[in-house]
Parts: structure tokens; sequence; C-alpha cells
């Protein structure tokens, strides 16, 4: 592509090469072209050469336009700087001196030309003209330049649009007790924060308390398409583990076109039975009540502080002691 632009750019030179024949003469310019790619936030320097061959000196004026390229390289429409927007205008992107330039007979100089792409600028085609217009003053050589009369560089800026492929997993999430493995579901929520649709795929394995596999499932089983920006949840019921304790449970998402790249996540759950669970609830009832019954019975041995105690009173001095009373002379 760019050999095919620098052909056209050549004959669209030759073209307009009788119209400023007599500039031509005077000094010549080089590169006739800047081709570069470029991406948001570039920072770069071209040098262009301007050589006088006359034998008195010259004074120009170097100008930047915005242009448009017709297809056979030809310049279609030349836009004054203060025209364009900064954010998408090429002129704001590049900075050349805008002072007069002296050059003495058989000189060269070099008048460097500096490009900084702008961050937010959009993928496309950037076309301008560096002019170079001799005059006695800066109004004069921008007319020049803007009536195709004075030679300069033509610079082509092309940004290719780069989509990313980035997924983002906002959650990984199991029930920490279940009681019914059979009806206990295994939740994964992704974020597409890239620029193109992606399909994730991968699966879930299911360890137990030793480390060994018990089961798995696929991820994303009916190849849904997450496009960008969107978050989509993802539900898949968990396998048969037929195991009682605590379990692991390893997500591995793969995803991606271009690159393939990988998500990776742990959580951590218990399976108890519901048979199980009402088993331990029966015995502990039952516990609690016999618990209940022997202590109210070890209780009801002993006299409370609140209850009436009997006293008996011995009828005279020599009565016959009885087996309730008690002998304070011991």
């Amino acid at each position: 592509m760019k050999k095919i632009f620098s052909a056209l750019c050549f004959i669209w030179s030759i073209i307009l090469l009788p119209v400023y024949a007599v500039h031509a003469a005077d000094y010549s310019l080089m590169p006739l072209i800047i081709d570069q790619t470029i991406e948001p936030r570039d920072s770069f320097e071209e040098t262009i050469k301007i050589t006088n061959t006359t034998d008195r000196p010259l004074r120009l004026f170097p100008t930047v336009n915005e242009i448009t390229v017709g297809s056979e390289g030809s310049v279609e429409t030349f836009i004054p700087a203060s025209m364009g927007d900064n954010r998408t205008s090429v002129t704001s992107w590049i900075a050349v001196t805008r002072g007069r330039i002296e050059i003495a007979p058989g000189e060269t100089i070099k008048v460097p030309v500096t490009i900084q792409v702008n961050p937010d600028a959009a993928p496309g085609e950037y076309h301008a003209f560096v002019g170079f217009a001799e005059g006695s003053k800066r109004d004069e050589a921008e007319a020049k330049v803007l009536s195709g009369t004075a030679p300069g560089t033509v610079v082509r800026l092309s940004l290719v649009e780069k989509r990313s492929e980035y997924l983002r997993l906002e959650r990984f999430s199991i029930d920490r007790f279940i009681s019914t493995p059979k009806e206990a579901l295994v939740t994964y929520e992704l974020q597409n924060v890239g620029g193109l649709p992606l399909v994730p795929t991968g699966e879930i394995i299911f360890y137990n308390n030793n480390g060994e596999e018990q089961a798995s499932v696929k991820v994303n089983s009916k190849a849904v398409a997450i496009d960008p920006g969107k978050t989509q949840v993802f539900t898949a019921a968990i396998p048969d583990i037929g195991v009682i304790g605590r379990h692991k449970a390893f997500l591995n998402i793969e995803y991606g076109t271009n690159q393939r790249a990988n998500l990776y996540d742990t959580v951590y759950f218990n399976v108890v039975p519901l048979k199980l669970l009402i088993a331990l609830f029966a015995i502990l009832l039952v516990m609690s009540i016999v618990l209940a019954l022997f202590y109210h019975r070890t209780r009801n041995r002993y006299v409370g502080e609140n209850e009436d105690v009997a006293v008996y009173v011995r009828s005279g001095t020599i009565a016959t002691e009885k087996d309730h009373d008690i002998n304070l002379k011991q």
C-alpha cells in the first residue's frame, strides 16, 4: 500500500511540476513523501532537506495544511490549520518552525518536523502538506501554498484500528455448604472489556479433600458470545461428586481468536447430604431430651431453699428419741 501511495504522489508531483516550475528550479526538497503507520500517543521526528540551487539567498516560510488526496494521488483540497479539529486534524499533530528560513546560495539546510499523535485520534488515514513558499511575508507565502504554486512534502499517517481481546472474571462462586448436590449450582460472571466479541470456553474441575479429581463440567456449553462492554452470567449444575466433606472447584477459562488467553480461579465448599443433616438433628434432639430428664431427676433429690421442711417437737424430756430427731449433744 505504501508503494502504491508513493507512486501516486510521484505522479501528482509530476502533474503539478509545470505549475511551480520556477520555484522548483530555485530550490529542491527531500523527501517528497513522509509515509508512517502510527498509533495514538506516538511521537517521532522527520527531517526535510531544502537546497538552494540559485546564486541568490532565499527567504522561505513553512506552512502546514491538511489536504485531501484523490484516487490518483492528486491534492484535491487544502484545509488551513485553523479550520481543523485539534483532536482529529493532522495539522495539530505536526510541529514545524513558523519563522522565516533563510538559505544562502548553494546551501542545504535541514528542517525538523515533529509529529505527536493525539491520544484520542480515530483510526483512519490522515494527509497533510508541509509547504515551503518564497515570499516577503508569511501571508504571501501561505497564499502560494494554498494555490498549489509552492513545493512541499506530503505527509501520510495511517492509524490502524487495534481492537483488543480482553475478558475479565467478575465472580466465581458456589454455596459454602451444599445439602442437595443435585440442585446446587456453580456461578461465574464474565465481562468483555475488550473491543471484539468473545466466546469463552474451558472447564470447571472438581476435586475432593485429597486432591483427587471427581468430575468436571464445560464452561459456556451453549457457546454464548459476549459483546464488547457487556457482562454475562453463567450457571452450571454441580455434577455428582458422591463424597461427603470438603471439596474444591477449579475454573479454567480460555478465550481469544488472535491470541489465546486464560482465566483461573478456585473456590472451596462442603457437601453434607440432607438425610445426614436430619439424622444428626434427630440424634442431637434425643440426646438433649435424655440430658434434660437426667438433670431433672438429679435435681429433685435435694430440697430447694424455698421448700418447707417439717419440724417435730419432742414431748417432754424423757420421751423416746425418734428417727427424725436431731441430737444436738453429740
